[in-house]
């Protein structure tokens, strides 16, 4: 499996991919680790607890966003904690002809 495909196959980063998309625009990754654990709990993110918030930051910061960016689906600014969705290329087919 290629690293592009094991890095989406990731629930927890599809989760990631899943809230970018609705905030269609640059996200806070503090707001986005409350929108993740609120996808993820199906709550709001006022449910959302600290503790749940700061852990899913950690991961968010350490694992999923490097990763994602690494094969391409976000940018991700460690220095200013924001993380924007990137467009993927539609796949182009050639055509050959005789």
């Amino acid at each position: 499996m290629n690293d592009t495909i094991a890095t989406f196959a990731d629930r927890d980063r599809q989760t990631v991919l899943s809230c970018l998309d609705d905030r269609r625009g640059t996200a806070d990754i503090e707001a986005l680790a409350a929108d993740v654990v609120a996808e993820r709990e199906c709550t709001s993110r006022d449910e959302v607890t600290d503790e749940d918030r700061d852990a899913a930051l950690i991961r968010l910061h350490h694992v999923d966003l490097p990763k994602l960016d690494k094969a391409g689906f976000v940018d991700f600014d460690h220095e200013t904690g924001t993380v924007d969705r990137r467009a993927r290329p539609a796949p182009t087919s050639t055509v050959h002809s005789d």
